[in-house]
């Protein structure tokens, strides 16, 4: 089906400015619009007071349903929250990836890639953690995943927190996976949720282009934050580096006051996401994508350096810049929100509260030029 959506506003993510003009879906790519006496041969969607964006990308997930007592139904979270591709942030490591890419990527309508967790076991339960000793590490198994699925794998994860590792050990460990990384080709993403080492020291060992996760936690002594409640200078050495950050949101991986005092000061997050998982799925502190991007607009970032965040940039960082656009012939990956004024209560696992103004909310998602989603009062 051919589709033309009028009266909206694009977002061009090149410019991060909005275009208020059609916008036509002919065989699951974006069209030029189609002149007037051919537009009956399209459904047409009125978007007037809309947005309109690439699919969502959600960089921070856990989605393998039954595998994993931490994941959710790839298709049920995703479509109707704008997104139409996800990365799966290690839930499976060598020892179960790829049935997982057999059973639910295969099998998911929405697009699937992976961090491959650097512990072969993987994140299997809530009761006990990964072993992230590097004398477990299969180095062979891993260097051959990459090279058989190089299509879907597109980092290496791990989880450094003070329940999974002693500070000398997260420091070998993180050597080592970025020894291993380093062979591969791939970038190192890590979960530092309360890490048993200073944040601007973990900073100090990763490369550019690798990324720290849950960079907003408010667990522990290591914190985003000094003493005195300020962003660590290490960290804005670690920035003009090319060491990118995501402000993944989680159950218990972000803090509301340390969020604000960083954004408050410029260190803006280059990604959000969500790390939907089945503890929070729906629920706060989590919520869903669209509502944490809402969160940062209130915060004081513009709209559209938000939106970037779940668009362009990850669009990037997994080798898929085409997902990240609107450009004509690009796959026709795309959401229209409304952006809805009205009192929107946050809250974290601290306890803290915040009130916003606004949110995103999804009224149509389209994958690959076929409407997966559409909000029952929309159309």
């Amino acid at each position: 089906m051919n589709f033309l959506i009028k009266n909206g506003a694009f977002l061009d993510t090149e410019t991060g400015t909005w275009i208020h003009s059609n916008l036509a879906i002919t065989g699951g790519k974006i069209a030029d619009t189609p002149p007037p006496h051919k537009s009956e041969n399209y459904h047409i969607i009125d978007a007037k007071d809309c947005l309109i964006t690439p699919g969502l990308i959600d960089y921070h997930t856990h989605y393998y349903e039954s595998g994993s007592e931490n994941g959710v139904n790839p298709d049920a979270t995703s479509f109707c929250t704008g997104i139409t591709t996800a990365v799966d942030a290690g839930t499976t490591g060598a020892g179960g990836y790829e049935l997982y890419y057999k059973t639910i990527i295969s099998m998911s309508d929405v697009r699937i890639l992976n961090c491959l967790l650097i512990a072969s076991g993987g994140q299997s339960n809530d009761r006990y953690p990964e072993n992230l000793d590097p004398k477990y590490f299969d180095e062979e198994k891993i260097t051959s995943l990459f090279k058989r699925y190089g299509h879907n794998l597109v980092g290496l994860k791990t989880r450094l927190s003070k329940n999974i590792l002693s500070a000398e050990m997260a420091r070998i460990s993180l050597k080592k996976t970025i020894e291993i990384a380093d062979r591969i080709g791939t970038r190192v993403v890590v979960h530092v949720t309360d890490s048993p080492i200073p944040l601007d020291e973990l900073a100090s060992y990763l490369r550019p282009g690798d990324v720290i996760c849950h960079i907003f936690h408010g667990k522990g002594k290591h914190t985003c934050l000094d003493k005195d409640g300020h962003v660590l200078k290490g960290l804005w050495e670690a920035r003009r580096r090319g060491i990118l950050f995501d402000a993944c949101n989680g159950r218990s991986n972000f803090d509301l006051v340390v969020a604000q005092k960083a954004v408050q000061e410029g260190f803006v997050p280059d990604i959000i996401s969500s790390d939907n998982n089945a503890s929070s799925w729906f629920l706060q502190p989590l919520h869903s994508l669209p509502r944490i991007l809402s969160k940062y607009v209130d915060f004081g970032m513009s709209l559209e350096s938000v939106l970037l965040t779940a668009t362009k940039k990850p669009a990037h960082l997994i080798g898929h810049p085409e997902l990240g656009t609107l450009k004509v012939g690009t796959p026709a990956d795309l959401v229209i929100f409304k952006d809805k004024r009205k009192q929107v209560p946050y809250e974290d696992c601290n306890g803290h509260t915040f009130i916003g103004h606004h949110v995103l909310v999804p009224q149509m998602t389209f994958k690959d030029g076929r409407c997966v989603y559409c909000q029952v009062d929309f159309q």
